[in-house]
């Protein structure tokens, strides 16, 4: 009986990691979507960029990509929309990283800038929960104008409630570390599989990043989903 068990579950195994081989050829990655993005012109002109991981994965496409600002005349927000496969999404543009360069700068006498409404710890990862707006009275420079710019980053820090966040005080928040031990998982209906493996790349979630599984050496290209989770790439 449990050499029956044994050999369901390295059957189901191989299962899952060939077909998380075969599968991850058939969707498109962010750095796809940036490459058909620059064949569009936005209304200033300029060559639509947007702001995506490179390994980013998205559902596949036959067709070429439909790119249109979310709202009228503005393209800080695009809606991404495959006409054949019937799928869309919303990314960020480079437009918005432009309307928010006052950030970078300098923030007017009462502008809105973000803080933080609690107290914050160091390594502590930032969600909506935290943060608010706040008119500034003074010149601020290198703070946020934008919540969804601080949403998912890291305080390298502790933070004090009622902080105006600037960015030096914040970095960018990998589920998945390099050199770090990873649960790789697979599931259907019927059952679920969990391996140990490590990852030999970084990567927020939605990336795809390389991991080497643990028990049979064999490098792979999964999807992250998680903190220290990831799984194969499988089609939606």
């Amino acid at each position: 009986m449990l050499n029956s068990a044994f050999k369901c579950f390295v059957f189901a195994t191989l299962i899952f990691l060939v077909h998380s081989e075969l599968s991850a050829e058939t969707r498109i990655t962010g750095s796809d979507i940036k490459s058909q993005a620059l064949n569009v012109i936005t209304d200033d002109g300029a060559q639509l960029e947007l702001l995506v991981s490179d390994r980013r994965t998205f559902f596949s496409c036959s067709t070429p990509l439909n790119f249109t600002p979310r709202i009228q005349n503005d393209w800080s927000s695009v809606e991404i929309s495959c006409t054949s496969e019937s799928w869309s999404t919303v990314l960020r543009s480079n437009a918005a990283q432009q309307k928010s360069a006052l950030s970078v700068e300098n923030v007017s006498v009462n502008e809105p800038v973000v803080v933080v409404i609690k107290n914050i710890s160091k390594g502590e990862v930032l969600n909506s929960n935290h943060l608010a707006y706040e008119y500034s009275s003074a010149s601020t420079p290198g703070s946020f104008t934008d919540i969804d710019n601080v949403i998912g980053r890291k305080a390298k820090f502790n933070l004090a409630r009622g902080a105006t966040l600037k960015i030096r005080q914040l970095e960018i928040n990998y589920a998945v570390e390099k050199g770090k031990y990873v649960l790789l998982t697979s599931s259907n209906e019927n059952v679920s599989v969990t391996v140990g493996a490590i990852a030999l790349e970084q990567g927020q979630i939605g990336d795809i990043v390389k991991v080497r599984n643990e028990r049979s050496g064999r490098i792979l290209n999964v999807l992250v989903t998680g903190e220290k989770k990831v799984s194969p790439i499988t089609n939606m």
